[in-house]
Protein backbone atom coordinates (compact mmCIF):
# COMPACT_ATOMS: atom_id res chain seq x y z
CA UNK A 1 0.00 0.00 0.00
CA UNK A 2 2.95 2.45 0.52
CA UNK A 3 4.24 1.90 -2.46
CA UNK A 4 1.13 2.42 -4.15
CA UNK A 5 1.31 5.54 -2.87
CA UNK A 6 4.22 6.55 -3.06
CA UNK A 7 3.92 5.52 -7.05
CA UNK A 8 0.84 8.01 -6.92
CA UNK A 9 2.23 10.83 -5.43
CA UNK A 10 5.37 10.52 -7.57
CA UNK A 11 3.17 10.87 -10.02
CA UNK A 12 0.99 13.15 -9.42
CA UNK A 13 3.90 15.69 -8.87
CA UNK A 14 5.23 15.03 -12.48
CA UNK A 15 1.87 15.38 -13.36
CA UNK A 16 1.78 19.20 -11.93
CA UNK A 17 5.09 19.66 -13.15
CA UNK A 18 3.40 19.18 -17.14
CA UNK A 19 0.43 20.81 -16.05
CA UNK A 20 2.32 23.90 -14.84
CA UNK A 21 4.88 23.75 -17.75
CA UNK A 22 2.12 23.83 -20.24
CA UNK A 23 0.54 27.09 -18.25
CA UNK A 24 3.48 28.66 -18.57
CA UNK A 25 4.66 27.87 -22.47
CA UNK A 26 1.61 27.21 -23.96
CA UNK A 27 -0.78 30.04 -25.06
CA UNK A 28 -3.91 30.40 -27.74
CA UNK A 29 -3.36 31.28 -31.05
CA UNK A 30 -3.60 35.53 -30.84
CA UNK A 31 -5.21 37.83 -33.25
CA UNK A 32 -3.67 41.24 -33.14
CA UNK A 33 -3.73 44.37 -35.58
CA UNK A 34 0.17 44.33 -36.57
CA UNK A 35 -0.20 48.25 -36.67
CA UNK A 36 -0.87 47.91 -33.33
CA UNK A 37 2.29 46.20 -32.14
CA UNK A 38 5.61 47.96 -30.94
CA UNK A 39 7.47 45.93 -33.32
CA UNK A 40 5.36 47.37 -36.40
CA UNK A 41 6.38 50.94 -35.20
CA UNK A 42 10.18 50.29 -34.20
CA UNK A 43 10.51 48.88 -37.96
CA UNK A 44 8.79 51.56 -39.75
CA UNK A 45 10.69 54.21 -37.93
CA UNK A 46 14.17 52.41 -38.78
CA UNK A 47 12.89 52.22 -42.40
CA UNK A 48 12.11 56.13 -41.79
CA UNK A 49 15.24 57.18 -40.28
CA UNK A 50 16.92 55.00 -43.37
CA UNK A 51 19.56 56.68 -45.36
CA UNK A 52 19.39 55.22 -48.51
CA UNK A 53 22.03 57.65 -50.85
CA UNK A 54 21.74 55.72 -54.16
CA UNK A 55 23.60 57.67 -56.75
CA UNK A 56 22.99 58.29 -60.68
CA UNK A 57 26.54 58.86 -61.67
CA UNK A 58 26.69 58.54 -65.48
CA UNK A 59 30.17 58.86 -65.51
CA UNK A 60 31.96 56.19 -62.94
CA UNK A 61 31.93 52.90 -64.21
CA UNK A 62 30.69 49.50 -62.55
CA UNK A 63 33.51 47.25 -61.95
CA UNK A 64 33.14 43.51 -61.00
CA UNK A 65 34.44 40.68 -60.04
CA UNK A 66 34.16 36.84 -59.07
CA UNK A 67 35.46 34.01 -57.12
CA UNK A 68 34.47 31.20 -55.57
CA UNK A 69 35.54 28.23 -52.60
CA UNK A 70 34.68 24.69 -51.98
CA UNK A 71 33.07 24.49 -48.26
CA UNK A 72 32.90 21.11 -48.31
CA UNK A 73 33.55 19.39 -44.53
CA UNK A 74 37.04 17.87 -43.65
CA UNK A 75 34.98 14.45 -42.49
CA UNK A 76 31.75 13.03 -42.45
CA UNK A 77 29.24 15.45 -40.87
CA UNK A 78 25.14 15.78 -40.22
CA UNK A 79 22.97 16.58 -43.33
CA UNK A 80 20.58 19.29 -43.54
CA UNK A 81 17.06 19.55 -44.66
CA UNK A 82 13.68 18.10 -44.51
CA UNK A 83 14.15 16.62 -40.46
CA UNK A 84 16.94 15.31 -38.63
CA UNK A 85 18.81 12.06 -40.54
CA UNK A 86 22.21 11.88 -39.44
CA UNK A 87 25.38 11.61 -41.37
CA UNK A 88 25.61 11.77 -45.32
CA UNK A 89 26.77 8.75 -46.76
CA UNK A 90 28.12 9.59 -50.01
CA UNK A 91 29.06 13.25 -52.33
CA UNK A 92 27.38 13.69 -55.07
CA UNK A 93 28.44 16.58 -55.75
CA UNK A 94 30.61 19.32 -53.66
CA UNK A 95 29.48 22.12 -51.99
CA UNK A 96 30.54 26.13 -52.12
CA UNK A 97 29.97 29.42 -51.57
CA UNK A 98 30.06 32.34 -54.16
CA UNK A 99 30.62 35.66 -54.61
CA UNK A 100 29.97 38.58 -57.06
CA UNK A 101 32.00 41.99 -55.79
CA UNK A 102 30.45 44.90 -57.27
CA UNK A 103 31.75 48.49 -56.96
CA UNK A 104 31.09 52.03 -58.46
CA UNK A 105 33.20 55.04 -57.22
CA UNK A 106 32.77 54.49 -53.32
CA UNK A 107 30.37 52.07 -53.27
CA UNK A 108 30.97 48.55 -52.74
CA UNK A 109 28.99 45.80 -52.13
CA UNK A 110 29.04 42.10 -52.25
CA UNK A 111 26.81 39.34 -52.89
CA UNK A 112 27.38 36.22 -51.39
CA UNK A 113 25.63 32.66 -51.67
CA UNK A 114 26.07 29.61 -49.65
CA UNK A 115 25.03 26.52 -50.86
CA UNK A 116 23.08 25.22 -47.52
CA UNK A 117 19.86 25.26 -47.05
CA UNK A 118 19.94 28.90 -45.32
CA UNK A 119 22.64 30.92 -44.90
CA UNK A 120 23.29 29.97 -40.98
CA UNK A 121 23.05 32.68 -38.37
CA UNK A 122 26.09 31.36 -36.85
CA UNK A 123 28.54 32.16 -39.81
CA UNK A 124 26.89 35.82 -39.96
CA UNK A 125 27.78 36.43 -36.82
CA UNK A 126 31.34 35.24 -37.19
CA UNK A 127 31.50 37.12 -40.46
CA UNK A 128 30.59 39.99 -38.69
CA UNK A 129 33.31 39.86 -36.07
CA UNK A 130 35.82 38.94 -38.91
CA UNK A 131 35.01 41.84 -41.04
CA UNK A 132 36.26 44.51 -38.27
CA UNK A 133 39.77 43.65 -40.10
CA UNK A 134 39.41 44.40 -43.43
CA UNK A 135 37.54 47.28 -45.21
CA UNK A 136 34.11 45.75 -45.85
CA UNK A 137 31.15 46.54 -43.74
CA UNK A 138 28.49 44.06 -43.07
CA UNK A 139 25.75 46.50 -44.38
CA UNK A 140 27.79 45.90 -47.60
CA UNK A 141 26.89 42.30 -47.68
CA UNK A 142 24.24 40.79 -49.44
CA UNK A 143 23.43 37.38 -48.42
CA UNK A 144 21.40 34.72 -49.86
CA UNK A 145 21.84 30.29 -49.88
CA UNK A 146 20.53 27.46 -52.61
CA UNK A 147 18.44 26.16 -50.21
CA UNK A 148 19.32 22.77 -50.85
CA UNK A 149 17.97 19.81 -48.52
CA UNK A 150 20.54 18.40 -49.05
CA UNK A 151 23.14 20.20 -48.00
CA UNK A 152 25.59 19.99 -44.82
CA UNK A 153 24.50 20.76 -41.47
CA UNK A 154 26.66 21.15 -38.04
CA UNK A 155 26.33 24.69 -38.41
CA UNK A 156 23.51 25.53 -35.80
CA UNK A 157 23.67 25.39 -31.83
CA UNK A 158 21.03 24.35 -29.47
CA UNK A 159 18.24 22.01 -29.94
CA UNK A 160 16.91 24.03 -32.65
CA UNK A 161 20.29 23.70 -34.02
CA UNK A 162 20.19 19.51 -33.70
CA UNK A 163 17.03 19.46 -35.32
CA UNK A 164 17.35 21.70 -38.09
CA UNK A 165 21.57 20.92 -39.15
CA UNK A 166 22.10 17.74 -36.55
CA UNK A 167 24.18 19.67 -34.30
CA UNK A 168 26.87 22.36 -33.78
CA UNK A 169 30.80 22.36 -35.34
CA UNK A 170 32.71 25.21 -34.03
CA UNK A 171 35.55 24.23 -36.69
CA UNK A 172 33.20 24.04 -39.32
CA UNK A 173 31.62 27.12 -39.24
CA UNK A 174 35.00 29.05 -38.69
CA UNK A 175 35.85 26.79 -42.36
CA UNK A 176 32.94 28.41 -44.29
CA UNK A 177 34.03 31.53 -42.91
CA UNK A 178 37.29 31.71 -43.57
CA UNK A 179 36.76 30.65 -47.48
CA UNK A 180 33.81 33.28 -47.84
CA UNK A 181 36.39 35.85 -46.72
CA UNK A 182 38.78 33.84 -49.27
CA UNK A 183 36.53 34.34 -52.21
CA UNK A 184 35.58 38.09 -51.23
CA UNK A 185 39.26 39.01 -51.39
CA UNK A 186 40.04 37.29 -54.50
CA UNK A 187 37.32 38.39 -55.99
CA UNK A 188 37.77 42.36 -55.47
CA UNK A 189 41.20 41.47 -56.37
CA UNK A 190 40.37 40.66 -59.86
CA UNK A 191 36.95 43.29 -60.11
CA UNK A 192 37.11 45.10 -63.87
CA UNK A 193 35.36 47.64 -65.43
CA UNK A 194 31.63 45.76 -66.32
CA UNK A 195 28.30 46.20 -68.23
CA UNK A 196 24.97 44.71 -66.65
CA UNK A 197 22.04 43.24 -67.88
CA UNK A 198 18.86 42.13 -66.70
CA UNK A 199 16.19 39.44 -68.27
CA UNK A 200 13.00 38.03 -66.53
CA UNK A 201 11.86 34.63 -68.14
CA UNK A 202 8.52 32.37 -67.22
CA UNK A 203 9.31 29.11 -66.73
CA UNK A 204 6.10 27.47 -65.11
CA UNK A 205 7.12 23.80 -66.31
CA UNK A 206 9.10 22.85 -63.47
CA UNK A 207 7.29 24.75 -60.53
CA UNK A 208 4.06 24.71 -58.81
CA UNK A 209 2.35 26.25 -55.77
CA UNK A 210 2.88 23.40 -53.09
CA UNK A 211 0.35 24.77 -50.81
CA UNK A 212 -3.01 24.79 -53.08
CA UNK A 213 -3.82 23.84 -55.93
CA UNK A 214 -6.06 27.22 -56.21
CA UNK A 215 -2.76 30.15 -55.66
CA UNK A 216 -1.17 31.75 -57.89
CA UNK A 217 1.94 30.47 -59.29
CA UNK A 218 5.53 32.42 -59.63
CA UNK A 219 7.50 31.34 -62.53
CA UNK A 220 10.05 33.59 -63.07
CA UNK A 221 13.16 32.93 -63.71
CA UNK A 222 15.73 36.17 -62.96
CA UNK A 223 18.62 36.24 -64.31
CA UNK A 224 21.48 38.72 -64.14
CA UNK A 225 24.03 39.28 -66.78
CA UNK A 226 27.67 40.18 -66.64
CA UNK A 227 30.26 41.55 -68.89
CA UNK A 228 33.73 42.26 -68.32
CA UNK A 229 35.97 44.48 -70.62
CA UNK A 230 37.74 41.18 -70.92
CA UNK A 231 34.63 39.51 -72.41
CA UNK A 232 34.22 37.70 -69.39
CA UNK A 233 30.93 36.60 -68.58
CA UNK A 234 29.11 35.55 -65.70
CA UNK A 235 25.11 34.39 -64.47
CA UNK A 236 23.22 34.96 -61.42
CA UNK A 237 20.10 33.32 -60.99
CA UNK A 238 16.90 32.85 -58.98
CA UNK A 239 13.82 30.60 -59.13
CA UNK A 240 10.79 29.69 -56.88
CA UNK A 241 10.94 26.38 -56.78
CA UNK A 242 11.78 24.81 -53.96
CA UNK A 243 15.38 22.81 -53.96
CA UNK A 244 13.79 19.25 -52.81
CA UNK A 245 13.78 16.95 -56.34
CA UNK A 246 16.04 14.43 -53.73
CA UNK A 247 14.54 12.08 -51.84
CA UNK A 248 15.24 12.38 -48.08
CA UNK A 249 16.02 8.55 -47.70
CA UNK A 250 19.03 9.39 -50.02
CA UNK A 251 21.75 10.35 -47.85
CA UNK A 252 24.22 12.09 -50.39
CA UNK A 253 25.15 15.27 -50.22
CA UNK A 254 23.98 17.62 -53.53
CA UNK A 255 23.12 21.74 -54.40
CA UNK A 256 19.84 19.31 -55.91
CA UNK A 257 18.83 21.03 -59.44
CA UNK A 258 20.98 24.65 -59.00
CA UNK A 259 23.93 22.03 -59.16
CA UNK A 260 23.07 21.16 -62.51
CA UNK A 261 21.44 24.44 -63.33
CA UNK A 262 25.20 26.16 -62.96
CA UNK A 263 27.00 22.99 -64.28
CA UNK A 264 25.24 23.30 -67.60
CA UNK A 265 25.24 27.07 -67.98
CA UNK A 266 29.04 27.57 -67.35
CA UNK A 267 29.50 24.98 -70.26
CA UNK A 268 27.69 27.43 -73.00
CA UNK A 269 30.91 28.90 -74.12
CA UNK A 270 30.73 33.24 -73.27
CA UNK A 271 30.06 32.04 -69.46
CA UNK A 272 32.76 31.83 -66.89
CA UNK A 273 30.76 31.85 -63.55
CA UNK A 274 27.20 31.30 -62.33
CA UNK A 275 25.79 31.75 -59.12
CA UNK A 276 22.00 30.67 -57.93
CA UNK A 277 20.21 32.72 -55.70
CA UNK A 278 17.36 31.38 -53.91
CA UNK A 279 14.23 32.87 -55.27
CA UNK A 280 10.75 33.90 -52.94
CA UNK A 281 10.16 29.89 -52.28
CA UNK A 282 7.85 29.90 -49.51
CA UNK A 283 4.96 28.29 -51.03
CA UNK A 284 6.30 26.85 -54.18
CA UNK A 285 7.96 23.54 -54.87
CA UNK A 286 9.54 21.46 -58.28
CA UNK A 287 6.75 19.94 -60.39
CA UNK A 288 7.65 15.92 -60.90
CA UNK A 289 8.43 13.16 -59.46
CA UNK A 290 11.08 12.24 -56.93
CA UNK A 291 13.59 9.02 -58.06
CA UNK A 292 13.92 5.95 -56.26
CA UNK A 293 17.33 3.62 -56.25
CA UNK A 294 19.29 4.37 -59.34
CA UNK A 295 17.13 7.42 -60.53
CA UNK A 296 17.71 9.61 -57.47
CA UNK A 297 19.41 12.15 -59.67
CA UNK A 298 16.71 11.88 -62.59
CA UNK A 299 14.39 14.85 -61.12
CA UNK A 300 16.94 17.25 -60.60
CA UNK A 301 18.60 17.27 -63.41
CA UNK A 302 15.83 17.41 -65.78
CA UNK A 303 14.91 20.42 -63.58
CA UNK A 304 18.62 22.17 -63.73
CA UNK A 305 19.07 21.21 -67.45
CA UNK A 306 15.91 22.13 -68.56
CA UNK A 307 16.53 26.21 -67.31
CA UNK A 308 19.92 26.32 -68.03
CA UNK A 309 18.72 26.11 -71.46
CA UNK A 310 16.25 29.13 -71.31
CA UNK A 311 19.08 30.84 -69.78
CA UNK A 312 21.58 29.50 -72.76
CA UNK A 313 18.88 30.35 -75.79
CA UNK A 314 18.22 33.91 -73.78
CA UNK A 315 21.73 34.73 -72.93
CA UNK A 316 22.94 36.76 -76.04
CA UNK A 317 19.85 38.62 -76.17
CA UNK A 318 20.00 40.45 -72.96
CA UNK A 319 20.83 44.34 -73.26
CA UNK A 320 23.56 45.35 -71.91
CA UNK A 321 23.99 48.76 -69.92
CA UNK A 322 26.39 50.67 -67.93
CA UNK A 323 24.26 51.22 -65.07
CA UNK A 324 23.61 54.67 -63.42
CA UNK A 325 22.63 53.98 -59.87
CA UNK A 326 24.27 51.90 -57.25
CA UNK A 327 23.54 51.43 -54.19
CA UNK A 328 23.72 48.94 -51.17
CA UNK A 329 22.13 48.66 -47.36
CA UNK A 330 20.27 47.06 -44.42
CA UNK A 331 17.18 47.98 -43.12
CA UNK A 332 16.21 46.48 -39.07
CA UNK A 333 13.53 44.18 -39.22
CA UNK A 334 11.97 44.06 -35.56
CA UNK A 335 9.43 41.30 -34.12
CA UNK A 336 8.69 40.62 -30.15
CA UNK A 337 6.40 37.55 -30.35
CA UNK A 338 8.31 34.99 -32.43
CA UNK A 339 6.81 31.60 -31.58
CA UNK A 340 6.05 27.92 -32.79
CA UNK A 341 2.49 27.03 -33.88
CA UNK A 342 1.73 23.53 -32.06
CA UNK A 343 -1.71 23.29 -32.96
CA UNK A 344 -4.30 25.55 -35.02
CA UNK A 345 -5.81 27.05 -31.66
CA UNK A 346 -2.11 26.70 -29.70
CA UNK A 347 1.56 28.38 -29.89
CA UNK A 348 4.41 28.72 -27.86
CA UNK A 349 5.30 31.41 -25.71
CA UNK A 350 8.12 33.86 -27.53
CA UNK A 351 10.52 32.82 -24.05
CA UNK A 352 10.09 29.19 -25.35
CA UNK A 353 10.71 29.75 -28.61
CA UNK A 354 13.92 32.05 -27.94
CA UNK A 355 15.09 29.13 -25.22
CA UNK A 356 14.62 26.09 -28.35
CA UNK A 357 16.09 28.57 -31.22
CA UNK A 358 18.17 31.86 -29.76
CA UNK A 359 17.62 34.91 -30.46
CA UNK A 360 18.68 36.65 -34.15
CA UNK A 361 19.13 40.00 -35.59
CA UNK A 362 17.44 40.91 -38.62
CA UNK A 363 17.19 42.73 -41.63
CA UNK A 364 16.28 43.47 -45.21
CA UNK A 365 19.39 43.63 -47.24
CA UNK A 366 18.82 46.11 -50.58
CA UNK A 367 20.95 46.36 -53.61
CA UNK A 368 20.31 48.75 -56.56
CA UNK A 369 21.74 48.13 -59.88
CA UNK A 370 20.55 50.14 -62.40
CA UNK A 371 16.64 49.42 -62.79
CA UNK A 372 16.69 46.49 -60.85
CA UNK A 373 16.01 46.52 -57.03
CA UNK A 374 16.73 43.19 -54.84
CA UNK A 375 15.81 42.70 -51.38
CA UNK A 376 17.24 39.80 -49.40
CA UNK A 377 15.03 38.67 -46.72
CA UNK A 378 15.42 36.06 -43.32
CA UNK A 379 12.02 34.37 -44.29
CA UNK A 380 11.02 31.59 -46.72
CA UNK A 381 8.92 34.24 -48.91
CA UNK A 382 5.92 32.98 -50.69
CA UNK A 383 6.69 33.65 -54.31
CA UNK A 384 2.67 34.33 -54.65
CA UNK A 385 3.48 37.62 -52.08
CA UNK A 386 6.75 38.31 -54.33
CA UNK A 387 4.33 38.87 -57.54
CA UNK A 388 2.15 41.02 -55.65
CA UNK A 389 4.97 43.22 -54.61
CA UNK A 390 6.47 43.25 -58.34
CA UNK A 391 3.13 44.29 -59.93
CA UNK A 392 3.71 47.47 -57.25
CA UNK A 393 6.88 48.47 -58.74
CA UNK A 394 6.85 51.25 -61.11
CA UNK A 395 6.91 51.06 -65.06
CA UNK A 396 10.49 50.17 -66.56
CA UNK A 397 11.93 48.52 -62.96
CA UNK A 398 12.26 45.61 -61.33
CA UNK A 399 12.28 43.84 -58.42
CA UNK A 400 14.23 40.19 -57.46
CA UNK A 401 13.46 38.56 -54.17
CA UNK A 402 16.28 36.52 -52.34
CA UNK A 403 15.38 34.49 -49.36
CA UNK A 404 18.10 33.23 -46.27
CA UNK A 405 19.75 36.59 -45.96
CA UNK A 406 22.14 35.42 -42.68
CA UNK A 407 19.00 34.92 -40.26
CA UNK A 408 15.67 33.10 -40.47
CA UNK A 409 12.23 32.91 -38.51
CA UNK A 410 10.41 30.60 -40.70
CA UNK A 411 8.08 30.87 -43.83
CA UNK A 412 5.91 34.01 -44.87
CA UNK A 413 2.74 33.09 -46.58
CA UNK A 414 -0.77 34.88 -47.52
CA UNK A 415 -2.69 35.79 -44.29
CA UNK A 416 -5.79 33.67 -45.15
CA UNK A 417 -3.50 30.30 -45.53
CA UNK A 418 -3.10 31.08 -42.15
CA UNK A 419 -6.35 29.42 -40.53
CA UNK A 420 -7.14 27.83 -43.94
CA UNK A 421 -4.42 25.28 -44.84
CA UNK A 422 -2.73 22.80 -42.50
CA UNK A 423 0.83 22.72 -43.69
CA UNK A 424 4.40 22.50 -42.33
CA UNK A 425 4.67 26.30 -44.20
CA UNK A 426 1.61 27.59 -41.97
CA UNK A 427 1.79 25.57 -38.97
CA UNK A 428 5.10 24.36 -37.08
CA UNK A 429 7.32 26.61 -39.23
CA UNK A 430 5.18 29.98 -38.93
CA UNK A 431 7.04 31.95 -36.88
CA UNK A 432 5.06 34.98 -36.55
CA UNK A 433 1.40 34.37 -36.46
CA UNK A 434 -2.17 35.05 -38.50
CA UNK A 435 -0.88 38.31 -40.12
CA UNK A 436 2.33 37.26 -40.93
CA UNK A 437 1.82 38.09 -44.57
CA UNK A 438 0.38 41.30 -43.98
CA UNK A 439 2.90 42.66 -41.78
CA UNK A 440 5.76 41.28 -44.29
CA UNK A 441 3.82 42.95 -47.59
CA UNK A 442 3.50 46.55 -45.31
CA UNK A 443 7.30 46.66 -44.28
CA UNK A 444 8.46 45.72 -48.01
CA UNK A 445 5.88 47.79 -49.64
CA UNK A 446 7.79 50.82 -47.80
CA UNK A 447 11.30 49.62 -47.73
CA UNK A 448 10.56 49.86 -51.90
CA UNK A 449 8.47 53.30 -51.79
CA UNK A 450 11.03 54.73 -49.65
CA UNK A 451 14.15 53.01 -51.39
CA UNK A 452 12.47 54.27 -55.25
CA UNK A 453 12.78 57.68 -54.59
CA UNK A 454 15.41 59.57 -56.96
CA UNK A 455 15.87 56.61 -58.68
CA UNK A 456 16.52 57.30 -62.56
CA UNK A 457 14.12 55.03 -64.42
CA UNK A 458 16.64 53.62 -66.55
CA UNK A 459 19.60 51.24 -65.88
Amino acid sequence: MKLLKGILKVFSGFLLIIIVFLAISIQPVQEQDFNDTDYFGKTTAAINTFQWNASNDTVTPLEVGWASGNIMPEGISPMAGYRYRGAFEEVHDSLYCRVFVLEKGEVKAALIELDLLIFPPSVTQKLKTKLASTHWKFEELYLSASHTHSGVGNWAAGLYGIFVSGGYDEGYVEKITNTILTALGKAYQEKQESHFGYKEIAVPEYVRNRLTDEGTVNDQLKLIKFVREDSSQAALVSYTAHPTTISSRYLAISNDYPYYLMREIIQHEPIDFCAFFAGAMGSHGPTGQKGKAGTWFQLPETIGKGLAKKVVVTWDSIQLAAPKTFAVGKIPLYFDDLHIRVSKELRTRNWLFEAVAGEQLMDISLLQIGNLTMLSTPFDFSGELALQLEEEMPLGRHLMINNFNGAYIGYITPDDYYHRIKRPETMEMNWLGPQNGSYVMEILSEILEKTSQGISQHP
